[in-house]
């Protein structure tokens, strides 16, 4: 027997049970199944609140041995539940990364968790568990009444069984309180050597064999050769359950990045978003104002009872830049979340990002995007915050009334009010914004990357005859990393959304892919993803109309075939065997080439590339071609990039072209420096080789890449066979290890390089590029860079 209670005390207890029945009587989703669930739940408690009085006050021990017992136990039944019923699904919807980042409030959580379970077993230690039960259902009753008190719907009901509750509870306090005093003061009984020898040893003759009854060492030692000691194997097993977390966390790259190159993305599920509106501001869809109130008649579509639905209250725009009049943005900072004006800068990304959102027409909320993921809302103090309920409520309206129409450019100006404060508007003070009684006009935008112009390239004003279908458009793909697959998909929306007057220059695209073998690397970073030909049925689902087939087909296709897929097979593998195929496939005169990750943002006219090599005077595609002195003092415009200089504000750029004046130098001439030069890469610096840092030489990276670009595709096929490792003019060396050199008595090999070998012969052939501002709005969105880009800067 734990404990002796009173007929008077179980009748109190029991007077508290009927209350908390009486507040629960009307629940409305009270079922059966969920009575019992709670009845084989509180007969657990009740068991648990026993073992542990047993455990404190006849074995003895004290509450922070309860601790050390039972806490690793209690860890591993929660994780392992955990581990099979929820983190499969928190992996998969790449929700880990969340986790870590709340956790300075899981340890808060869990320090206050260790408050309370330590004064529990306080309370068990020094009075009863059954007082630890009666003290929650008190609790309860009392934080439901002062949660009633401040508004929370109830029933009269529940108030009385509450109030009888919390009646109970302080009657049982009191005569417990008065037993207890009368136990101290009545003498000693004698009692029996079953009722007060827990380990059964007969009765205690002295105070001695009293305390080494009940201490806790030995009672430790009688558990610990009795029983097996899990509580190291528990912790141990708890402390492997959360590695094991943050290790497919890891995987997955659902962590966020922490700057020491572990981990390099961070995946993570989209937040909760308001519906997407159109309009500045947002408007809320359907009938906001007259939601739940009737209408006059019932509505003869569907039939209903003639109620006004309230529609999509919670509206945003899409993502918005903000900048004034003298083309500076309204940006923020991940650092400071701080507001400040400046012109946007190429080398960042989102930080002029604003998301507009409405819950009311005219009253908005801001909230900014950053490049991890994350957003941050706009408070009253002009501060950025993690927590929407801090938002600044402002008022935005157009300018004057006049700027509700939008003007030639289409843009429209705002200002932007604090709610509820008639003198208090946005306005800018130097290089900040702060409150103001004079507001200023803000304009507004469509997000673009801060590398591209808000107003990007228009057309020609020229038809280029001779250019009709002449242009070939080709992307080459690889899947071995599935992620690369979804890439490529939005890399081919964009160009078909953005690519402008295709029906006029583009004859057809061609995409070709890559062969692998097995899986392709998932997700989760295991190669359990689509293997080759089920990603290959995935891009022909994701593009109806393209056709598929393999490279021998390829060239009997049809004419008036303009989009091709190109499955190449296992002895076909290998970029430059991918480009050389293709080039046996173009029959145009020019050729845009793509990767699988670049995506375009803004429309990109044909007829602007090709302007430089019909318009600039001294071009040589001017001259009529097949003359004697078609090449006497002319420029072979061999390409046009189509990512080049913006406006220097970030606005708008003046549509023009430049054609580099490029003289190729002697030392490309010299075939031992050339060698020299794809050994190293051409992106060495180290003076030991014959010839001294590249840089010095003067010749580091000629013109060409395999950038995105406007190749003159009659120039290329002109070019020179491989310089050295053999195959056929105007095609790409197929020789695996151009690039092979030394370090740490390590030998490393780069296949890459076949772009530098051909960019020499190329440049050796006299060409030059052109470049245009503005240039095409397009991003690598793998982050990756062509081999052009690994030297330090663009060395022309």
């Amino acid at each position: 027997r734990v404990e002796k209670v009173s007929g008077s005390t179980a009748g109190l207890a029991l007077m508290m049970v009927l209350g908390s029945l009486l507040a629960t009587v009307h629940q409305p989703h009270a079922t059966m199944c969920g009575l019992l669930v709670q009845l084989a739940s509180q007969l657990c408690e009740v068991l648990q609140c026993t073992l542990m009085q047993h455990f404190l006050q006849r074995l003895g021990f004290e509450a922070w041995d309860a601790g050390y017992y039972l806490s690793p136990a209690i860890a591993a039944c929660c994780l392992l539940p955990s581990l099979i019923l929820e983190w499969p699904h928190v992996i998969a919807n790449h929700n880990v990364g969340l986790l870590f980042r709340q956790v300075p409030l899981l340890l808060l959580s869990g320090s206050i968790g260790i408050v309370v379970n330590f004064s529990a077993m306080l309370v068990i230690k020094f009075t009863s568990s059954l007082l630890a039960k009666l003290l929650v259902i008190a609790r309860s009753a009392f934080l439901v009444l002062i949660f009633i008190a401040y508004g929370e719907d109830f029933t009269w009901l529940q108030v009385v069984g509450y109030i009888v509750t919390l009646g109970a509870f302080a009657a049982y306090s009191l005569l417990r309180s008065r037993e207890m005093e009368q136990e101290q003061q009545a003498p000693p009984a004698v009692q029996t050597a079953a009722e007060d020898s827990p380990l059964g040893q007969g009765p205690m003759d002295s105070d001695d064999d009293r305390s080494v009854l009940y201490s806790p060492t030995s009672s430790v030692q009688a558990m610990k050769e009795q029983f097996p000691d899990l509580t190291s194997a528990m912790f141990w097993f708890a402390i492997c359950v959360v590695a094991a977390g943050a290790y497919q966390a890891a995987v997955v790259g659902d962590l966020p990045s922490c700057g020491y190159g572990m981990f390099h993305r961070e995946l993570t599920a989209l937040p909760p978003l308001a519906v997407p509106s159109v309009g500045i501001p947002p408007t809320p869809y359907l009938e906001p104002i007259t939601a739940g109130t009737r209408a006059l008649k019932e509505n003869p579509v569907d039939g209903s009872g003639g109620v006004h639905t309230a529609g999509a209250l919670s509206v945003e725009t899409r993502a918005k830049v903000l900048y004034l009049e003298d083309g500076r943005f309204l940006l923020h900072s991940r650092s400071t979340r701080r507001l400040h004006l400046a012109h946007r800068s190429p080398k960042t990304l989102l930080t002029s990002s604003w998301i507009i959102s409405s819950k009311q027409f005219g009253t908005v909320y801001l909230s900014s995007l950053d490049n991890q993921g994350s957003m941050y809302w706009l408070t009253c103090d002009l501060a950025l915050v993690p927590d929407a309920t801090e938002a600044c409520l402002l008022w935005m309206t157009a300018s004057t009334w006049r700027q509700w129409r939008p003007s030639d450019d289409g843009k429209g100006e705002y200002i932007f009010r604090r709610q509820g404060d008639q003198d208090r508007f946005l306005a800018a003070t130097g290089s900040g914004v702060t409150w103001s009684r004079k507001a200023t006009p803000i304009r507004v935008d469509n997000w673009l990357p801060e590398a591209c112009p808000l107003v990007g390239m228009s057309a020609s004003p020229k038809r280029y005859e001779d250019a009709l279908g002449e242009v070939t458009f080709t992307m080459t793909t690889f899947f071995q990393v599935y992620a690369r697959s979804i890439m490529f998909r939005q890399a081919l929306s964009s160009v078909f959304s953005h690519l402008q007057e295709q029906h006029l220059y583009v004859k057809e695209f061609l995409v070709i892919n890559d062969w692998y073998a097995g899986r392709s690397l998932d997700f989760n970073g295991i190669l359990k993803g689509p293997d080759v030909e089920e990603t290959r049925r995935e891009m022909l689902a994701f593009f109806p109309g393209c056709v598929g087939m393999s490279v021998v087909e390829a060239h009997a296709r049809p004419k008036d075939q303009d989009c091709t897929f190109i499955f190449k097979g296992r002895a076909e593998r290998g970029q430059p065997k991918a480009l050389n195929i293709l080039l046996d496939l173009m029959t145009t005169k020019f050729w845009i080439h793509f990767e699988d990750d670049h995506v375009f943002y803004q429309d990109v006219y044909i007829s602007w590339l090709l302007a430089p090599i019909y318009d600039d005077p001294r071009a040589c595609w001017g001259h009529s071609r097949g003359s004697k002195d078609e090449d006497a003092g002319c420029l072979k415009i061999a390409g046009v990039r189509l990512g080049a200089e913006r406006g220097l504000d970030g606005i708008e750029a003046e549509d023009t072209f430049k054609v580099k004046d490029y003289r190729v130098p002697d030392v490309l001439w010299d075939d031992e420096y050339v060698k020299e030069l794809l050994e190293h890469g051409g992106s060495d610096d180290d003076a030991s080789h014959g010839w001294g840092k590249f840089q010095g030489v003067g010749a580091v990276w000629p013109l060409f890449s395999l950038r995105p670009m406007l190749h003159n595709l009659t120039y290329i096929k002109s070019l020179q066979a491989p310089l050295f490792y053999g195959g056929r003019p105007g095609r790409f060396c197929e020789e695996d290890n151009i690039t092979v050199w030394e370090s740490g008595g390590k030998t490393y090999r780069w296949k890459w390089n076949i772009e530098l070998e051909f960019g020499v012969r190329w440049a050796r052939s006299g060409a030059t590029l052109a470049t245009l501002s503005p240039g095409a709005c397009m991003r690598d969105v793998s982050n990756g860079i062509s081999s052009f880009e690994q030297s330090s800067e663009y060395r022309w």
